[in-house]
Order: C-alpha cells, then sequence, then structure tokens
C-alpha cells in the first residue's frame, strides 16, 4: 500500500517536530511544497537523513526533564550538557519517526478533541501557505465535536485575524492594554491570534474571551509544544477557556514537549496567520521582535503601542515606530490600517441596547442616532460643544445624547467637563 499525500504531510510534520528548519531544507532541496509531496518516502527519508551524532544520550533511567528543570544557576558546562541532552533526545525521536515510515505514523490517532489539518487537506488555512517554509500539518485541539472543530477551523480561514504580542513581564499599562486590545478587537470583528505564553499573550486572550463576542472562535492560542501540552503550567484555566470556545494549534504533534528552539517557529506562524501583528511591549532583545520580523518579511500590517519614554518596555516598539510601523493606541487604529469600516465598542453595545427594547415589543428608540457621538469619542475626550462640532449637530442635541450615554454607562464625565467612552 502506498502512502497518499496526506499521509506524506502528517509523517514529514510530525518529523519536523523534532527537527528545526527540516521543512525549509526539504523545500530548498525539492523546489516546493509541492516538489517534496512528488517524491517517494525513499527520497524524503534520504534527503531528511540523520544528522551527525550531537553526543552521547543521557543515562539510562535519567528523566527528560532533569536536564533543564533543576534547581539553582548552572554553570556554563552544566547548560551545555542540558542541551546536548535534550537535543539528543529529539534526535532519537525523529530517528524512530523516520524509522516508521508515512504509513506507519500518518494514520495515527488523534486525541479525542484533536485533529491534524495537512497541507492537502481544504481546512489547511490559506494564510499558512504565503511561508518559505510552512507546516506541512497542523495539530488543533478544541473542546468540541468533530463537525463543530472543522466549522471553526474554516472560520479561523475565512476571518481576518490579528496577532497581539509583547513580553510575559509587562508593565500594568502593557497589560491592560493588551487585554483592552484583545476585547475590543473581538468586538470589532477581528479573531485575536497570540501564543498562551504569560503577560503579553495572556492578556490579549483574556480580552478576546471577556469580549462575550458571538463569534465562533472566540480566539486562537498557537504554542510552541504540543497542542496537548499545558505550557507555562500557570495559565491551565486560560487554556481551558480557549480549549471551549476558540482553538489550540500548534505545528509539533502531540506530546512535544517546549524547546527553545519552538518558540521562533511557532512565531512564525502567528505571523502569517494574522493580517496585522501589533507589539504591546518588549525590550530591545525581545522575542516578540521576531514575530513582527517574520510579519514584516510576509507583508503584513505592523503596528506598536507606545509607552513611556526610556523605559526597558518600550524599547521593541518604539524602535518599529521608529522604522515606520503604525501607531496602535486601540482597536480603531488597528482597523483603520487594514481598512475596515468598525462601528466602536460602545457602538456595539448601543445596538444592543436598540435590540433588547425592540425584543420587549416596546417602541425603539431612536439610540442609532447617537453612533455619530460614539464616534466622534472614539478619537479621545471631547466637551458637549467639541463633540458637537464633530458631528455638525445642535449642541443642545448632543449634551441630550451625552447624558443619556453616560446614565446608561457607555461614556463617563470627565473633571473639567469632557466627556469619554468607558472601555470596562
Amino acid at each position: 500500500m502506498s502512502p497518499d499525500r496526506r499521509d506524506l504531510c502528517i509523517w514529514l510534520g510530525t518529523l519536523a517536530s523534532w527537527r528545526s528548519g527540516l521543512v525549509k531544507r526539504l523545500v530548498k532541496t525539492f523546489g516546493s511544497v509541492e516538489g517534496v509531496l512528488a517524491q517517494p518516502p525513499g527520497a524524503l527519508a534520504a534527503a531528511a537523513g540523520p544528522r551527525k551524532s550531537v553526543g552521547s544520550p543521557a543515562p539510562a533511567g535519567t528523566p527528560a526533564s532533569s536536564a533543564h528543570e533543576g534547581g539553582g544557576r548552572r554553570s556554563g558546562a552544566g547548560r551545555a550538557d542540558a542541551g546536548q541532552v535534550l537535543r539528543s533526545e529529539d534526535e532519537q525521536r525523529f530517528l524512530t519517526v523516520l524509522r516508521l515510515g508515512p504509513l506507519g505514523i500518518g494514520r495515527a490517532p488523534s486525541p479525542p478533541d484533536g485533529a491534524v489539518i495537512a497541507w492537502s487537506d481544504d481546512l489547511y488555512p490559506p494564510a499558512l501557505r504565503h511561508l518559505p517554509d510552512p507546516p506541512l500539518c497542523l495539530f488543533v485541539r478544541a473542546c468540541c465535536d468533530r463537525e463543530a472543530r472543522e466549522s471553526r477551523l474554516a472560520f479561523l480561514s475565512k476571518t481576518t485575524a490579528v496577532a497581539v504580542v509583547g513580553t510575559r513581564g509587562p508593565s500594568p499599562y502593557g497589560a491592560e492594554m493588551a487585554r483592552l486590545l484583545g476585547r475590543d478587537l473581538s468586538l470589532r470583528g477581528l479573531l485575536v491570534v497570540s501564543g498562551l505564553a504569560m503577560g503579553v499573550d495572556a492578556a490579549a486572550h483574556r480580552g478576546a474571551l471577556d469580549a462575550g463576542s458571538q463569534a465562533e472562535v472566540a480566539t486562537v492560542a498557537v504554542l510552541g509544544c504540543g497542542a496537548d501540552v499545558l505550557y507555562p503550567r500557570v495559565n491551565r484555566s486560560l487554556y481551558d477557556e480557549v480549549l471551549g470556545r476558540g482553538l489550540v494549534v500548534s505545528e509539533f504533534t502531540w506530546g512535544v514537549p517546549a524547546r527553545a528552539w519552538r518558540f521562533p517557529a511557532r512565531n512564525r506562524i502567528m505571523a502569517a496567520l494574522g493580517r496585522a501583528v501589533v507589539i504591546v511591549e518588549g525590550a530591545e532583545r525581545s522575542g516578540a521582535r521576531l514575530t513582527v520580523d517574520y510579519a514584516l518579511d510576509l507583508g503584513r500590517e505592523v503596528l506598536a503601542v507606545p509607552g513611556e519614554a526610556g523605559r526597558r518596555l518600550t524599547a521593541a516598539p518604539h524602535a518599529f515606530l521608529r522604522q515606520g510601523a503604525g501607531l496602535c493606541e486601540s482597536a480603531a487604529d488597528v482597523a483603520a490600517a487594514l481598512g475596515i469600516e468598525a462601528v466602536g465598542v460602545a457602538g456595539r453595545q448601543v445596538r444592543r441596547s436598540l435590540d433588547d427594547e425592540a425584543s420587549r415589543d416596546e417602541p425603539a428608540i431612536a439610540y442609532a442616532a447617537a453612533l455619530p457621538v460614539l464616534k466622534a469619542l472614539a478619537d479621545g475626550s471631547l466637551s458637549a460643544d467639541q463633540a458637537a462640532a464633530r458631528c455638525a449637530l445642535p449642541v443642545q442635541e448632543v449634551a441630550g445624547w451625552l447624558s443619556r450615554l453616560e446614565v446608561d454607562g457607555l461614556v463617563s464625565l470627565e473633571p473639567g467637563g469632557a466627556y469619554r467612552l468607558r472601555r470596562t
């Protein structure tokens, strides 16, 4: 029995889970992904080939985690030895999969809530085909039945996604900005993609989940380990919520542990899935910069959230702003960069209020007339006179709407008489 294209994709994708740069190497050898998939398994195995020895394997009985989870600070030699053990472990798994071949691994079962999407499948996200070294398969988890999971994957392919990235240790300002962006992007109908790491990633996912959007997929988490591996463990509740209402995606096969080289690989997938990437906070050498670099290479929109001058965590976003990245102070800036016309968060609340009144069979109040006022406030705080000038409406009418919107909790009155949109 000969393997089909799907078998080849899953076998090669599983091999690539244990060796960095494998797909890139194969594409370079055979000219394209299609060229790779046209080869017989023997030719692919020869091209993949075993590496030169990376050192002796760990002693028998040594737990894999002992090489990198020990207490205290390691010496340079200790770190080198630990890295050598991990590389040897990955190489042994690679060789096992190589020997099994596409028929031995390609039809292995997935977890009950998991699925494998191959390059040859219709559900494979088109955005990833733009990568020079695309994952040949994706391992996906979602806590729903097969039909619903496939529906979520179709939603991912047809919905405009935005990647929100940044440091694992943000300032309170950075964490709040990431949460607000996640929430407001979701409310505008954009799909929030991030990496489920601590800090900015977690805040962006949380904001998207808290938005209460009726979208089929609340948010997408792209992992630097297997989609069935919880990392970091502190994000367990968030991971479970994403499984329940979104998608957890990885190019690495089931059970693959987190390793340093897998996170840059993960970042390129986030960059490719998003039509735009927003960097919130990051130091000069932040890993989030890699995602932005991938986005620039792919021709995606790049935006950066400004911060306080001279702070360590503003170095990365400010560097990209100097290089021409778009300024991002709110989700409205992202929508504008993508050419998407969107009513603000408060505007959606107005529409829901109008729908609620209609559902009670009461005379519908012309609540939608407040939308010009809300759009004016989206640019910043304004007095009633300023808002009226922006909207080209009588001051008395605008003042009346502002009073009503304040009572309904959609705007707040600041000291000095200016009104602003509420974002809590």
